[in-house]
């Protein structure tokens, strides 16, 4: 999905490697049983760097607040992972690996001066727990309607891809009307990628097509072209997958 970018994509990560190579070892040595798929690993820093590029503005802050995006939705996944009623006598390596990654996303904002963004990315990390909250209570639990379902998408999955695009587009220099496009734009396609991912009981398609439809605000290059390929390789992985019984009673509807 991301060809057209993978020069750039090499430099995030190459980045990357850097902060995850301590004196004691490669951050993999301390959760060795974590995996990131390969769409979680790119979406957001890719999606970022596209929405700077459709403004030609794709420059060294970008390529810094990509791997700033990285960090944190990594860190985030890492501290999923622990149980809540986890003993305070398992050794806790995931809790210290998670907080180091959010070190490093301060320490890269503060050294490149772009600590404008730390307000935004500390309420969208805030809200990201309020909804693996309600993920491990009420989802976990066969416990969730809807709305809920709706809410922790929102939380775990749209804030984050959505701020990734406005950053990438401020950053280039764009529109306030067209940061809360891409902002928007990436809010719903992460969210169509969350109900996809974990198979949740909604209707990815009504997320794409938001998606598509606040993306159409942005003008048109070859990375929007790009963006909206995104949009339909989602929809299509959307399609190859079993219905759930309360999207086919929608459907039926219709």
């Amino acid at each position: 999905m991301f060809k057209s970018i993978q020069p750039e994509l090499n430099q995030i990560f190459a980045h990357l490697e850097r902060d995850y190579n301590l004196k004691s070892g490669h951050l993999s040595k301390f959760i060795p049983d974590f995996k990131e798929s390969a769409i979680d690993e790119t979406l957001r820093p890719g999606l970022l760097t596209l929405s700077a590029k459709i403004f030609q503005g794709f420059d060294k802050r970008c390529l810094v607040m990509a791997g700033v995006i990285a960090l944190i939705h990594l860190a985030q996944k890492i501290h999923n992972r622990i149980p809540d009623d986890c003993s305070k006598e398992v050794p806790q390596f995931p809790v210290l690996v998670g907080d180091y990654l959010f070190s490093r996303f301060f320490k890269k904002l503060s050294d490149f001066n772009l600590l404008e963004w730390l307000a935004p990315l500390a309420s969208v990390i805030c809200k990201m727990n309020e909804g693996g909250i309600v993920r491990r209570e009420v989802l976990e639990h066969g416990r969730g309607r809807e709305e809920d379902y709706s809410a922790v998408l929102y939380t775990e999955y749209g804030l984050l891809t959505g701020l990734a695009c406005r950053i990438g587009g401020v950053l280039a220099g764009c529109s306030a009307g067209q940061a809360e496009a891409l902002e928007q734009s990436g809010l719903n396609l992460g969210m169509a990628w969350g109900t996809v991912k974990e198979h949740y009981p909604l209707i990815p398609g009504d997320f794409l097509k938001l998606a598509r439809k606040h993306l159409l605000n942005i003008p048109a290059c070859q990375e929007r072209q790009v963006m909206m390929s995104i949009i339909d390789k989602i929809e299509e992985m959307a399609l190859h997958q079993p219905l759930y019984p309360t999207c086919a009673a929608v459907l039926s509807s219709l």
